[in-house]
C-alpha cells in the first residue's frame, strides 16, 4: 500500500470509527429509560419485558440474512444505512405518539439497526487489510463502550430535564448525523471484489457445532444482564428514588466495569488461570452479584452490585466473543458473526420476557434468583463443551489481546 493509499485509509478509519459512535449512540440513549417510561404509562412486567425483548426477536431473525445479503450483493454501505433510516422514521414515531405500539416499532427498529453491526466490523477492517483484520476488530470494539457511554450520558441528561421520550430524539439526532456521514465513506471491503458467493459458506457455518455451543453460552450471558442491567434493575433504582440522571449513570457504570473486564482479559486473565476459569469465573461472579440486587438497601449498594454484574458480564462475553472469531477468512467474515450474533439475540429476548414473566407471578426476587442461577449453571456447559488444553489457551491468539499490544 502506498502512502496516498495509507493517509486515505487513515481518513476513511476516522470517520467509520466516528459512524461508529454514533450508531451506539443511536441504539444506547433511550435504552435505561424504556423500561421506567414502560411503567409510567401503565405497562405491566410481562408487557415491559416483551417490549425490550422484541429487539432481540428481530435480530435473531434479521443478523444472518444481513450478513449474507451483505456478502451477496457487495452492497455494505447499503445495508447500514437503511439501518439509521429506520431508526430515525420509527423512533420520531414513538415519540410524537407515545403508547405501546409505537414502542414496540421502535425497538424492532432498534434490532433492525443493530442487526448491521456485523457489517460495520467487517467495512472497517478492509481499511486495515486481511493482515491486521483481528486488529481493526478489536480497535472498532472500543466503539462498542464509548459510543454507548455518549449514548446513556446524552440521553441521560436530556431524559432528566424533559422527560424520558425526549430520549428518542437524541437517538434520531445520532441516526441523522451517522446517515449524513455514511455518504463520505467508501466500502473498500468489495473495491474491485467479483466473486461470487459460495452458499457453501453458509452450510459450514450452520453445521459447525463449535459456534453453536459458544452462541448458546453468549445467550445466557445476554439474557440474564438484558434482562436485569436493561430491563429491571432501572425500575430497582427508581424505587431506591433514582432520577434518569441516575439511571443513566447506573447503566454507565455497567459498561464503564465491563470494558475494564474486557481489557484486563488479554493483559491479566487469559495469562494467569486461562480462557476457560476466566469465563467460569465471569459467570459465576455475574450469577451471584444478579441474585443479590433486588435486596439493594440503598442507590449506593445498587451502583456497587451493578459494577460487579459488569465485572462479571465483560469476562464472560469477551472469552465467547474471542472463541467464536478465530481465524476466519474474509469471504466468511460476515456469514460467521451474522450467524454467532443471531443466535446469541435469543438471549435479548428470552432475558426480558422470562424475567418479566417470573416477576408478574411470583416476585422481583425470584425473578433475578433464577436469572442469577441460570448464570451460575452454564459454567457447567463450559467445563463439558469447551475442550482446550492449557497449552492450547496459552499459545492461541485472541483479537483482544493482540488490541492491548497495539494499543501500547
Amino acid at each position: 500500500m502506498d502512502k496516498t493509499n495509507k493517509i486515505n485509509n487513515r481518513k476513511e478509519t476516522i470517520l467509520f470509527f466516528i459512524i461508529s459512535l454514533l450508531f451506539f449512540v443511536t441504539i444506547t440513549a433511550f435504552d435505561p429509560f424504556i423500561s421506567s417510561y414502560a411503567k409510567d404509562l401503565g405497562f405491566d412486567s410481562v408487557i415491559i419485558g416483551s417490549i425490550i425483548g422484541i429487539s432481540g426477536i428481530v435480530a435473531l431473525l434479521t443478523r444472518l440474512p444481513i450478513g449474507v445479503f451483505s456478502d451477496m450483493l457487495h452492497k455494505r454501505r447499503l445495508f447500514i444505512q437503511m439501518g439509521l433510516l429506520i431508526t430515525i422514521v420509527m423512533w420520531t414515531l414513538a415519540f410524537f405518539i407515545p403508547n405501546a405500539t409505537t414502542l414496540y416499532l421502535g425497538k424492532i427498529s432498534d434490532g433492525l439497526t443493530g442487526s448491521t453491526w456485523v457489517i460495520y466490523n467487517v467495512m472497517f477492517a478492509s481499511y486495515f487489510g486481511v493482515k491486521e483484520a483481528a486488529k481493526a476488530v478489536a480497535i472498532l470494539g472500543v466503539a462498542s463502550p464509548v459510543g454507548s457511554i455518549l449514548g446513556t450520558t446524552i440521553g441521560a441528561v436530556v431524559a432528566n430535564n424533559y422527560g424520558y421520550r425526549y430520549s428518542f430524539l437524541v437517538a434520531v439526532a445520532a441516526a441523522i448525523l451517522a446517515l449524513v456521514l455514511t455518504f463520505f465513506t467508501k466500502d473498500l471491503s468489495i473495491k474491485g471484489v467479483k466473486v461470487k458467493y459460495d452458499k457453501k459458506i453458509l452450510v459450514e457455518q450452520i453445521t459447525d457445532k463449535k459456534i453453536w455451543i459458544i452462541s448458546v453460552l453468549a445467550t445466557i450471558a445476554l439474557m440474564v444482564t438484558i434482562g436485569t442491567r436493561d430491563t429491571f434493575t432501572p425500575l430497582v433504582a427508581t424505587d431506591l428514588g433514582a432520577n434518569p440522571l441516575m439511571i443513566g449513570m447506573l447503566a454507565n457504570t455497567h459498561l464503564i466495569i465491563y470494558g475494564l473486564a474486557a481489557g484486563l482479559c488479554g493483559a491479566l486473565f487469559y495469562k494467569k488461570i486461562g480462557l476457560m476459569n476466566t469465563a467460569i469465573l465471569g459467570a459465576v461472579l455475574q450469577g451471584i452479584i444478579i441474585i443479590l440486587i433486588p435486596y439493594a438497601e440503598n442507590l449506593t449498594m445498587l451502583f456497587l452490585l451493578q459494577a460487579f454484574q459488569g465485572f462479571g458480564y465483560g469476562l464472560i462475553f469477551t472469552v465467547v466473543t474471542s472463541w467464536a472469531v478465530e481465524n476466519i477468512p474474509e469471504i466468511k467474515q460476515s456469514t460467521r458473526m451474522g450467524l454467532f450474533q443471531s443466535l446469541y439475540s435469543a438471549g435479548m429476548f428470552l432475558g426480558p420476557v422470562l424475567i418479566g414473566i417470573l416477576i408478574e407471578v411470583f416476585s422481583r426476587s425470584t425473578g433475578y434468583l433464577i436469572m442469577g442461577a441460570l448464570s451460575i449453571v452454564s459454567t457447567i456447559l463450559i467445563k463439558t463443551s469447551i475442550k482446550r488444553s492449557k497449552k492450547e489457551a496459552s499459545n492461541e491468539e485472541f483479537p483482544l489481546e493482540e488490541m492491548l499490544i497495539n494499543r501500547k
